[in-house]
């Protein structure tokens, strides 16, 4: 973020919190899409980082408004704002604090804290995913064609991929790759799916957990999309079998082959990432992806 940008962001938070000093000012510029200032770690303010990075702000504020009263856990409840001077489009909400669920940190907690943010979980999910999608459709919220044009999308991309970071792998690990392209694009014709109104991002970033209590306390960053529920699941895996377990206990429905989708989404987040990463020529995320990238490929061969 440029010092003009940031001055300029600042500007508009004191507009609102007069009295706020510059150093009880957070800000966050980590994230993709945004930057984030959180006024006395109460009150933020998220500003897109391009026109085109705010262009499903609107959408995202029309479902965070409606979903918040129903979601069994805390979400970014968004409104959103234009400032008269500037025309800068910009979201409020509550600051919702808690530590990130990472794996390291997921390691320094005991198995029942385990078992409770799974439940959460499983619960938060079920929700989300059966939350009308109609009404989202109407809201603005995107939904894929199909599931057998979302599985040639798996399909033609492994091709793009594999243009950009071939030499990075082995031709087994490569055939290993694009068998398991094959068998998601076979079963999503032989076994087509239902489409819910999804988070689409449900990473370790996005889900927040109490420091002292070590309870989920919030789930963030709503990317939205109508598509399939399992692709939601496909970080869990990360947390341990138990976990991953306990997710589906707490959640409904499954169908016989949602597993098994959500496995390939699993892998597949780790290429993708790495496909990224080497575009963006990010050294430290390539090791760091091709070393999670190749470990489930052995975990799984």
């Amino acid at each position: 973020m440029s010092d003009s940008n940031k001055v300029s962001y600042l500007s508009i938070v004191k507009k609102q919190y007069p009295d706020c000093k510059e150093d009880s000012v957070l800000v966050f510029e980590d994230g993709n899409d945004h930057y984030v200032f959180v006024v006395d770690q109460k009150h933020a303010f998220r500003f897109p980082r391009t026109e085109n990075h705010g262009k499903n702000d609107a959408t995202i504020n029309a479902f965070s408004q409606k979903f918040a009263s129903l979601s069994p856990i805390p979400i970014q409840n968004m409104t959103g704002h234009v400032d008269s001077e500037t025309g800068q489009r910009y979201q409020t909400y509550e600051f919702l604090p808690g530590l990130t669920f990472s794996e390291d940190f997921a390691k320094t907690l005991s198995e029942e804290e385990h078992i409770g943010i799974a439940k959460d979980l499983g619960n938060f999910l079920t929700k989300l995913h059966a939350f009308p999608k109609k009404e989202a459709e109407a809201m603005g919220v995107e939904s894929l064609v199909s599931p057998q044009d979302y599985a040639n999308y798996f399909r033609d991309i492994i091709q793009v991929d594999k243009k950009a970071i071939d030499s990075l792998l082995t031709v087994t690990e490569w055939e290993w790759i694009e068998r398991q392209t094959e068998d998601f694009v076979s079963l999503s014709y032989t076994h087509p799916y239902t489409f819910t109104v999804t988070h689409s991002d449900m990473q370790a970033d996005h889900i927040l957990v109490q420091e002292k209590t070590h309870k989920l306390s919030g789930i963030i960053d709503f990317s939205l999309r109508i598509a399939d529920p399992a692709n939601d699941f496909k970080s869990f895996h990360r947390y341990g079998g138990l976990f991953l377990e306990t997710v589906y206990e707490q959640y409904s429905p499954v169908d016989e082959y949602f597993d098994k989708r959500r496995a390939f989404y699993s892998g597949d987040f780790y290429l993708a990432m790495l496909y990224k990463s080497v575009i963006e020529r990010q050294e430290d995320k390539i090791r760091l992806f091709l070393i999670q990238l190749r470990d489930y490929i052995s975990k799984h061969s």
